[in-house]
């Protein structure tokens, strides 16, 4: 439902009225020096004009209140302005008012059937307008009476040229004459109000109620509803009331005018601005100014006891009180007033002055006691003061003493930091050297077993050659004896069937076959073992990376077949197609045999421990037919990244590691293994083999329950 047009709230500090002394006899109000008329208060400097060629569309869409609305949503408190200036246009000629077209001439156009496409606002307009000349207008209150003559709600003001300087409304007038409050207080409601409402029920149209505005020239019809009341019959007959429950204004009408709704076709019910804001006819004028305030709007609704409806009062009906004539004897009383009140306040100003002399001589009484006072207290804070400045220097030399010591301290707590990071180095230095002493000790001794091994096994691989090569040499001619002499001596028969000669000329050569791929599976593993052991670890070179990942694993390789109730661990290899990279081979290997054993000792602990076996049942056929046994697994993936750096992943399916022990991976002494069996320097040792070193980098991804997954980056070609 649209909401009543809202007004301006009036402003809270008007300007007072001047009141000057009369020159006239006492009795004789001199109502020019008593009263100063506002009239260039009321006066809009800023009204809205248009040429007489203007469209009657472009017009309307100026004076349109719902589009100016969504321009001043956030300027409340120019509401009332900004519709008063909107509620006509003037239209100019030669900056001269040769017509107006107000709201209620937009009502009339409504009513009806002529289509205004291609009018003109000359067309429409109310031509040679009511004018008031600035010069003859010696105060408001002409402006007023012009205003109620006529019957009209606006008057331009022009000067002697009749140039237009700017327009004066009811609305103005009210405000300008806000100051006279005290005449307002004493009349009421009932004293102004137009008895004569123009009410509809709520079935009628909004084109029906734009036709009653037009005919009773009224710019708001009430909608009322009837209600019957049912008295004692014996005393009193039955009375008909009309309760109003709405009310539509002109301004309601131009804004369906503008939204182009069909009028006849909007029930009042729908449109109607509800609830009403009523008054009592016997609420003073002043309260229903501040009514209409409070609730922003321009008339209010005048209701009886019952509800009923008696009349209405508008802004337009307020200004009827400001006579000028009443309005200039309320002056004189009030000058009365404030003259009998001049004389009270003489007298009360002669005893003011008694007690005032009685106050100075107690203040040059208290005067003297303070100067005492004063002394005393000068004499006191002399003392004080004295004491304040031995006090001031003793706190000044502790302070220089505590500023020493905290220096001091900070001194040692600085040297004892550096002590403990020197210390900490150290250790992790002598730890690291021992660590690499050890790998070399036990590279040498690697290669002094493999060189020790080498020699009988080159001793018997090279033999084994020479032998299968005489075995067949002897099987030939054993074949050609059989040839030649198929029918041997009993005693040769008796000695091929004991020792089944068929059967040894068949197994020999297996067995042969047999030993040498024996002698070259141990040939394989000194190299492997010489390879792992390098004693040029400490140089760059071209090295095969998937080399030194086959060589740990073959040295690992007791650790990862099943025994006892230990299941094997499954090595899946994804190896990528690899350049040789330059780095060092022996620091490579210690790497890989580090994070291998670390997960091989992960996946041992789970399987030690029944977590495996847990997880087997959880992931059973029985239990998840889509999920088969699992098996502890090793999974490396080799491949290159970016084309600089060589990846080599290593992860397994165990546990995983959980978020707080994963920080710390690569601290020195760190370590999660029972006492003996860990030294917590593995990973940190790798970790300066890989970033350090070599110039990569070693990640570790883990999540609790999916597993471990060690990432080394390993550039192609060597910084170092």
């Amino acid at each position: 439902m649209l909401q009543e047009e809202q007004l301006q709230h009036f402003l809270d500090s008007a300007p007072k009225l001047p009141v000057i002394k009369s020159s006239e006899p006492a009795g004789r109000p001199n109502s020019r020096a008593l009263y100063s008329s506002p009239l260039d208060r009321a006066i809009d400097r800023h009204p809205l004009t248009v040429a007489p060629e203007t469209p009657i569309a472009q017009v309307l869409a100026l004076m349109n209140p719902m589009r100016v609305s969504c321009q001043l949503c956030g300027e409340k408190q120019n509401t009332v302005a900004s519709a008063a200036k909107r509620s006509c246009v003037l239209v100019v000629e030669d900056n001269r008012p040769i017509g107006i077209f107000t709201e209620r001439d937009i009502v009339k156009l409504t009513t009806v059937a002529a289509c205004t496409v291609g009018m003109t606002i000359a067309d429409v307009m109310t031509r040679s307008p009511i004018t008031l000349k600035q010069s003859e207008s010696p105060d408001i209150f002409t402006a007023m009476f012009t205003l109620r003559q006529h019957q009209i709600r606006h008057l331009p003001v022009v000067d002697e040229d009749s140039r237009l300087l700017g327009i004066i409304t009811r609305e103005a007038i009210h405000e300008a004459l806000q100051p006279i409050h005290l005449l307002t207080n004493l009349r009421c409601a009932a004293d102004v109000m137009t008895k004569e409402v123009i009410s509809a029920p709520t079935t009628a149209s909004a084109l029906d109620l734009a036709q009653l505005m037009v005919k009773n020239r009224v710019s708001s019809v009430v909608i009322v509803k009837e209600q019957t009341q049912h008295p004692d019959r014996a005393i009193a007959p039955i009375q008909n009331y009309q309760i109003p429950i709405g009310i539509v204004t002109e301004r309601d009408i131009v804004q369906f005018h503008a939204l182009e709704l069909n009028l006849s076709e909007i029930l009042a019910a729908r449109v109607m601005s509800a609830p009403l804001f009523c008054i009592s006819p016997g609420d003073s004028l002043w309260s229903v100014h501040q009514s209409m305030q409070r609730h922003c709007v321009r008339r209010l609704v005048v209701v009886g006891s019952q509800g009923e409806l008696l009349g209405v009062v508008s802004q337009t009906n307020l200004p009827q009180v400001f006579n000028q004539s009443e309005m200039y004897g309320t002056i004189e009383l009030l000058q009365q007033a404030v003259d009998d009140r001049a004389t009270q306040l003489q007298k009360a100003n002669e005893l003011l002055q008694q007690e005032i002399l009685e106050r100075q001589r107690a203040q040059e009484a208290l005067r003297q006691a303070h100067d005492d006072l004063k002394k005393q207290v000068e004499e006191r804070t002399a003392q004080l003061l004295e004491s304040n400045e031995l006090l001031r220097r003793d706190i000044i030399k502790r302070q220089r003493v505590e500023e020493v010591l905290r220096r001091k301290q900070t001194c040692l707590k600085n040297q004892a930091q550096q002590l403990e990071q020197t210390v900490r180095k150290l250790q992790q230095t002598q730890t690291q050297l021992v660590q690499t002493e050890k790998m070399s000790s036990l590279g040498q001794m690697i290669a002094g077993i493999a060189h020790e091994i080498n020699n009988p096994v080159n001793f018997i691989y090279g033999n084994l050659s020479h032998a299968s090569h005489y075995i067949k040499e002897l099987l030939q001619l054993l074949e050609l004896y059989q040839q030649h002499y198929p029918e041997p001596v009993s005693e040769i028969r008796e000695a091929a069937a004991e020792m089944e000669v068929d059967f040894l000329v068949e197994d020999l050569s297996k067995l042969v076959s047999s030993m040498q791929v024996g002698t070259e599976r141990i040939r394989q593993i000194v190299v492997s073992m010489r390879n792992f052991s390098r004693s040029d670890q400490s140089n760059v070179k071209l090295v095969d990376i998937h080399e030194g990942l086959e060589t740990t694993l073959l040295i690992l390789q007791h650790r990862l077949k099943p025994h006892g109730g230990h299941p094997p661990i499954q090595i899946i290899k994804e190896y990528g197609n690899l350049p040789h990279i330059e780095c060092c081979a022996g620091q490579i290997n210690q790497v890989f045999m580090n994070i291998i054993g670390n997960a091989i000792d992960a996946l041992d602990e789970e399987i030690h421990k029944g977590e495996w076996a847990q997880r087997d049942a959880k992931n059973s056929p029985l239990s998840n037919p889509s999920s088969p046994l699992t098996l502890p697994t090793i999974t490396i993936r080799t491949e290159v990244v970016g084309g600089d750096f060589v990846a080599i992943r290593i992860s397994d399916n165990g546990r995983g590691i959980p978020e707080e022990i994963r920080r710390q991976l690569f601290d020195p002494f760190f370590t999660t293994k029972p006492v003996g069996k860990g030294t917590g320097l593995g990973l940190s040792i790798s970790y300066h083999l890989v970033v350090e070193q070599h110039g990569g980098r070693l990640d570790c991804v883990s999540e609790a329950g999916r597993g471990t997954e060690f990432a080394i980056e390993i550039p192609i070609v060597s910084s170092h």
